[in-house]
């Protein structure tokens, strides 16, 4: 009974190993067959027509699709000498350089400092039998390019103790926007923190080749006083500073200028009566009221010219009495 239950696993081993040789030849001629199988290479839509201005780079975009094992050849067209082949550069010129990028099967010709004699049609050729090129013509402006900023911070410079910070970081790219961008204060690096009330947005703009990134601080302390400072992938770099004031502004104090153009009739008039109350002679003095002081200080004037009348009726009787007795 053992010798025959061994026999019977010595054939199904048998059998298993045949069924595994047979798995690995079929794989093996899918395998040949799949790669017999030839695809021609395509060009991906790229732009055709490239303008750019004296001193800056350009670049040349060329996307394949089912390259295979084949190159991408860069040449001018009115020329019949190579510039690159594959990832190499075949000219000495240090500004042509070749760019691959492995995800979008692309193989970028880049002219740094370019200069009016770089303009022109330029092929990309692909090295197969058949004759396939893309042509991408190069015009060159003979004037320098206007100042433009890779990275730039916008947001408040002052904010109230307790107000919210929002930083906003805008860092573009040559070809596609940069990967990543770093928030550092005071060259320390700023990382999100919900405890902290700190956070950090970003999403990225394709068609502006820009990265946006925004940073926030819920409530502002003395403490987040200082300078920020923004790096993309790509090193471009700035800075802002930041100054968090101690103390809002109360709306309901008045001005300085208003308070005293309020109070300025207040103040003459209580010196106007101040001077009256220490000077002996101020009741002599109301007998010199004028027209203009009539209408300012109507009733006294009045009062005080009746007083006068009165002392002068008085004096002039008694006097007239005096002689009179002494005529008797």
């Amino acid at each position: 009974m053992l010798k025959l239950t061994s026999g019977k696993l010595v054939t199904w081993g048998k059998r298993l190993t045949s069924l595994h040789s047979y798995i690995l030849l079929s794989a093996v001629m899918y395998t040949v067959l799949s790669s017999s199988t030839y695809q021609l290479p395509v060009y991906n839509d790229t732009p055709s027509n490239i303008t750019v201005y004296r001193g800056a780079r350009a670049i040349l975009r060329c996307s394949v699709r089912n390259l295979g094992p084949k190159q991408v050849i860069w040449k001018k067209a009115s020329s019949d000498f190579a510039l690159t082949f594959g990832d190499m550069v075949f000219v000495d010129d240090p500004d042509i350089s070749v760019v691959h990028v492995p995800h979008q099967e692309e193989y970028n010709l880049v002219i740094s400092n370019v200069q009016p004699h770089d303009a022109g049609v330029y092929e990309c050729q692909i090295s197969t039998k058949e004759d396939l090129r893309k042509y991408v013509l190069l015009n060159v402006l003979d004037q320098t390019a206007p100042s433009s900023e890779a990275i730039k911070i916008t947001g408040k410079s002052y904010v109230e103790k307790g107000d919210q910070i929002i930083l906003t970081c805008n860092a573009t790219g040559e070809l596609y926007p940069p990967e990543d961008i770093d928030w550092f204060k005071d060259g320390s690096k700023i990382k999100p923190n919900q405890f902290k009330g700190i956070s950090i947005a970003k999403f990225r703009i394709a068609e502006t080749k820009t990265l946006h990134s925004q940073l926030e601080i819920d409530h502002s302390s003395m403490d987040d006083s200082g300078n920020y400072i923004c790096r993309s992938s790509e090193l471009a770099i700035t800075d802002k500073s930041v100054i968090v004031l101690n103390g809002k502004y109360d709306q309901n104090i008045k001005p300085r200028s208003q308070d005293m153009t309020q109070d300025t009739p207040d103040i003459a008039e209580t010196n106007h009566s101040k001077r009256d109350n220490n000077d002996p002679a101020a009741p002599m003095s109301s007998a010199a009221c004028t027209i203009s002081s009539l209408y300012r200080h109507g009733r006294l004037c009045t009062c005080a010219l009746t007083f006068l009348c009165c002392v002068l009726i008085v004096s002039n009787i008694c006097q007239r009495h005096w002689v009179f007795g002494s005529y008797i």
